[in-house]
């Protein structure tokens, strides 16, 4: 079987050749999760082009499903007994009848039991009651597109020839399809045991134009606006239509290729992270794998390690060093970057188990009962009484996947809340705060936020649907599998995962952008060290003795700018230049060529001074270069006001791009170029967030439309760090963040 990401990145592409014009051709065999997600999420909507889906036109298709229909017809009128033809339904199959069409109204009739608000049968009335807590219609109602997965399904389903039922239904269902035509269906009621049967009888109701059906209008108004002819249905089709499991594996079809998404996500963000961190690569090393060689261990690792080439802020391996050398450094990564093949590959192989299961559901029949035409001319037809309508295999599925979004969902938050702590984020500001730590809280509320996204999914992916069943209909459906309530459940724990990668995507690029400074701000350190030591203590030191003295000095400072990061900048210059008092003391002290006889120690008093500012001023440039935020529009300690002292050129939108990954980088710019998302912090440094002028605390009473219209990402008053998350969001959800993630991995062979 080819590897999770191999089949990733050929779903993504399918689908794009369905959206390019290719055709979906439904043969009861071949149907794929991309041909589902085709057709569910993108209906007709002139002039929006849709993927169009057509019957094979296979003579053998036809032969067969004719074939059943015959064995049906024959022995109706040979007056034989059939379940579902001339018996009751399910405890009820013990009562007889001659009269199969009548037969099958009435099944309409009973599952016709589904709750959909507002009623349409509620009387008029001028009583003012409370609003509801929720939306009546969406709280009550499947969306549109698992109704035409369902019918995709379910079509691809009875052109096998196993169910009894005419090509002319087939034509219809598709055609209905084609159409844009979706009944309203109950969002509860199913218990997947004997198929989704009363959510299928929706579908039956609008087939034959049942004036109480809707669809988003009442069916016979669809099918005239339309111009779609009703088709009355004969013995066995109503039951055909019903018994089977097209809702619950069409829900599924859709969170199994969303949630593929998710999974590959897990492993990009992994490696976003550990760009972030300035963690190693070297924890994904193939050698690690073939020690403990799980498959999806060994797929998850080796696309990490990939991801992670050509970064300039991973290390390779961690450096050998003496045991002083690194006293009271952390000797190794943490777990959530360290142990992340291990965490995801399981959940690589479920989602790979999970998705070759929904793919045998969705190309099988899963009737009751089963026609088998005969296999030589004259012979008879049998009818097989069984149970393909237990739909348990896609409760298993699901149940399995919602744990496994939940793992994910793990996974990220821990990643997020490390590196939005300074403690553990190496050298970042807390929050990843763009400005000053003091009046800029970053991605605190975020921090918060996923919080809320990872609790929720402890209790989705906790929640176990298959083993909670219990028993229905007089006893008969005693096992009933609840695939379709698993799936739901899953569909929500998937779009709160899709809720948390977002939010993750948001802070690692903040992340790098940061790294990106501090990378920058090092960087230049030594020479800002040495042109104030050169200019303070020039009598003191020979040119040799300055080189040793920077050697010394400028260690210390790096790490105080490190451990200073929630300090006031120029009270913070003041702290990291004081740390670079000692060692060049001891340098002063201890190296002969230094001449310390004319020394002053108001000399070294104005060295702290002369670093502090400059580095206070270097800081500055930066963040301003860094968030394209001109100097005079800063808001800028009275020390910082000679600058410019270093002439940083603005550093474009997408400023850490040169240091990051190039696979890494192409989801980082998506974010930074074409959503126009940019780095946080601009308004905390020039100090005009919304509200933080005391002009924005008065009433603006005098405000029209064009002023309201100013805010808005990148206007006057920006949006929300929670608005900007949802752009994200809405990328996951339409697939362009998918086909961002396709290219990340093409030509990564696990």
């Amino acid at each position: 079987m080819a590897s999770f990401i191999t089949q990733y990145i050929a779903d993504v592409h399918e689908l794009d050749g369905y959206l390019d014009g290719k055709p979906i051709v439904l043969d009861g065999s071949s149907l794929s999760l991309p041909q589902i997600a085709a057709i569910a999420l993108y209906p007709p909507s002139p002039p929006t082009y849709a993927p169009s889906v057509e019957l094979t036109s296979s003579q053998d298709v036809r032969a067969k499903v004719a074939a059943s229909r015959a064995v049906i017809d024959t022995k109706v009128a040979a007056g034989l007994s059939i379940y579902g033809v001339s018996t009751g339904f399910g405890g009820s199959a013990d009562t007889r009848t001659d009269d199969p069409l009548a037969l099958g109204a009435a099944l309409l009739q009973h599952q016709h039991a589904g709750v959909i608000l507002p009623s349409t049968a509620s009387p008029p009335s001028h009583f003012v009651g409370p609003m509801p807590l929720t939306d009546p219609t969406q709280g009550t109602t499947m969306p549109a597109p698992w109704t035409r997965a369902a019918m995709l399904v379910r079509a691809n389903s009875l052109i096998r020839g196993h169910s009894g039922v005419r090509w002319t239904l087939v034509e219809k269902m598709v055609e209905c399809i084609r159409k844009g035509l979706v009944p309203v269906v109950p969002l509860r009621g199913s218990i997947s045991a004997s198929g989704d049967l009363s959510s299928l009888s929706y579908v039956a109701g609008m087939l034959i134009g049942n004036p109480v059906i809707r669809v988003w209008m009442s069916a016979p108004r669809a099918l005239r606006a339309t111009g779609t002819s009703p088709l009355p249905l004969v013995s066995k089709e109503h039951l055909g239509i019903l018994n089977g499991t097209a809702f619950s594996a069409g829900l599924a079809s859709l969170v199994v290729r969303n949630t593929e998404t998710i999974g590959v996500l897990g492993a990009a963000l992994t490696a976003l992270a550990v760009e972030a961190l300035n963690g190693a690569r070297g924890s994904f090393d193939p050698f690690v794998g073939e020690a403990r060689p799980h498959v999806g261990q060994i797929e998850a690792a080796h696309l990490i390690y990939e991801l992670l080439a050509g970064s300039q802020f991973a290390v390779g391996h961690e450096a050998e060093v003496k045991i002083e050398e690194d006293d009271g450094v952390l000797r190794q990564d943490r777990y959530s970057l360290r142990t992340a093949p291990q965490w995801l590959g399981p959940q690589f192989e479920e989602l790979k188990h999970a998705k070759e299961t929904v793919r045998v559901e969705i190309n099988s029949t899963t009737d009751n009962p089963l026609v088998e035409p005969p296999k030589t001319e004259g012979a008879d037809g049998v009818i097989h009484h069984a149970g393909n309508f237990q739909a348990l295999a896609m409760t298993v599925a699901m149940d399995h996947l919602r744990l496994a979004l939940a793992q994910i969902g793990r996974l990220m938050f821990v990643q997020l809340t490390e590196i939005l702590n300074p403690l553990m984020n190496r050298g970042l500001p807390g929050n990843l705060a763009g400005g000053e730590a003091a009046l800029d809280f970053g991605g605190k509320g975020l921090d918060i936020a996923a919080a809320a996204y990872a609790g929720e999914l402890n209790a989705l992916g906790g929640m176990n649907v298959g083993v909670g069943v219990v028993s229905a209909e007089m006893h008969n459906q005693s096992l009933n599998s609840l695939a379709l309530v698993s799936a739901r459940y899953t569909l929500t724990a998937l779009e709160v995962s899709e809720l948390l990668a977002a939010s993750h995507i948001y802070i690692l690029c903040q992340a790098v952008d940061l790294r990106a400074v501090r990378t920058e701000m090092h960087a230049r350190t030594g020479a800002v060290v040495r042109s104030a030591l050169s200019e303070t203590l020039a009598n003191a030191f020979t040119s040799d003795s300055l080189d040793i003295a920077t050697r010394k000095v400028t260690p210390k400072i790096l790490d105080e700018l490190d451990q200073t990061t929630s300090v006031a900048l120029g009270l913070r210059m003041t702290r990291v230049a004081s740390a670079g008092v000692a060692p060049l003391l001891e340098v002063l002290t201890s190296d002969p060529s230094c001449c310390t006889s004319t020394l002053d120690l108001a000399q070294i008093a104005q060295f702290k001074q002369v670093l502090a500012q400059r580095l206070e001023a270097l800081l500055t440039e930066l963040r301003c270069a860094f968030m394209c935020v001109p100097l005079e529009e800063a808001s800028l300690s009275s020390s910082s006001s000679r600058l410019p002292m270093f002439n940083i050129p603005p550093m474009g939108r997408a400023p850490a791009s040169k240091y990051l990954a190039p696979r890494t980088r192409l989801l980082y710019e998506f974010v930074r170029l074409d959503l126009g998302i940019s780095m946080h912090g601009s308004d905390n440094l020039r100090k005009t967030v919304y509200g933080m002028r005391a002009r924005d605390q008065e009433v603006q009473q005098s405000w029209d439309a064009e002023m309201l219209e100013e805010a808005g990402l990148g206007k006057t008053v920006d949006t929300t760090h929670g608005d900007k998350v949802a752009m994200i969001v809405e990328a996951i959800r339409d697939g362009r963040i998918a086909r961002v993630v396709a290219r990340m991995c093409e030509g990564i062979d696990a």
